[in-house]
């Protein structure tokens, strides 16, 4: 199904840059409706033993917010007017705790949601709510974009496919169906793969690569070992040495939670990768 419904998150006109120019290039490119969702994160309710006063400094902090929201939007929805095709402004806010949640059920409603990798300190644990929220509650892909991404640059001609037969691997590529089909090679990545009835049978990435010059998407096999930088480093560095400029691979095969403490490929790349992350659960 080619994209014909993409939808941004962003926090601001400044901050979120790489990914306005990003999905206004996709937008442009498939032929599609682009909605820019403008999160505004509300302050926490405190908890206190003085309620009526701790309300009114609640109050005027929300206040404060949503007028600062409210200008934000106006120069947002100015730089959408002053663009060529159909673009649309949502203004949505939310507590912290309800972020997920909140990108979870607008990312719901369209073939695509792209969002920024988290970089900043101050945004940083707000952009992981969102990601994992899309990514786990709504059943919908995310195009994760690095700070900085050139909007000119082309998104998805040189795909890396991240394989390792597994569920997510399969739903990240049944995603980037849009890109494959219109790309000018897929590079497809093993790390550490054995021949394995049960797996990659007897030649890793012979099964998928075959698939995918069935569709039409001419194919190149890179099996990798990893080193001292794991699997996010063999990925990465593969990245960069094929020239891909997206990366597509299954997230979160453990939960969040044991990737934050024990460590993941999915946080890891997120983290530290310079191209656009096609990433499905």
């Amino acid at each position: 199904m080619s994209l014909k419904d993409i939808l941004a998150f962003a926090v601001s006109l400044e901050a979120d840059a790489a990914v306005l120019a990003a999905a206004e290039g996709l937008a442009q490119r498939f032929d599609a409706d682009l909605t820019l969702a403008q999160l505004t994160l509300l302050p926490e309710e405190p908890l206190a033993y003085e309620p009526g006063l701790v309300a009114g400094v609640w109050a005027h902090l929300l206040g404060a917010a949503r007028e600062e929201a409210k200008a934000e939007q106006q120069r947002i929805n100015a730089h959408l007017q002053a663009q060529a095709g159909r673009k649309h402004l949502r203004a949505l806010e939310a507590q912290p705790r309800d972020l997920g949640r909140m990108a979870a059920l607008h990312a719901r409603y369209c073939d695509l949601a792209i969002l920024a990798r988290p970089d900043s300190e101050a945004l940083r644990g707000m952009r992981f709510e969102m990601i994992e929220g899309v990514l786990l509650q709504s059943g919908r892909p995310a195009l994760i974009i690095p700070p900085g991404w050139p909007g000119a640059r082309p998104i998805g001609r040189r795909p890396m496919i991240a394989w390792d037969t597994s569920r997510e691997a399969v739903r990240a590529l049944a995603e980037a169906g849009s890109f494959l089909d219109v790309c000018e090679e897929a590079i497809i990545v093993t790390v550490d793969a054995k021949p394995k009835t049960f797996g990659h049978g007897p030649y890793p990435g012979a099964n998928i690569a075959a698939h995918l010059e069935r569709r039409g998407t001419q194919t190149e096999i890179r099996n990798l070992a990893t080193d001292s930088e794991g699997v996010a480093g063999a990925l990465l560095t593969a990245a960069r040495e094929c020239g891909a400029d997206l990366i597509v691979m299954g997230a979160f095969g453990q939960s969040p939670l044991m990737e934050l403490m024990f460590g993941g490929a999915t946080r890891d790349v997120l983290i530290r990768a310079e191209i656009p992350l096609l990433l499905a659960h």
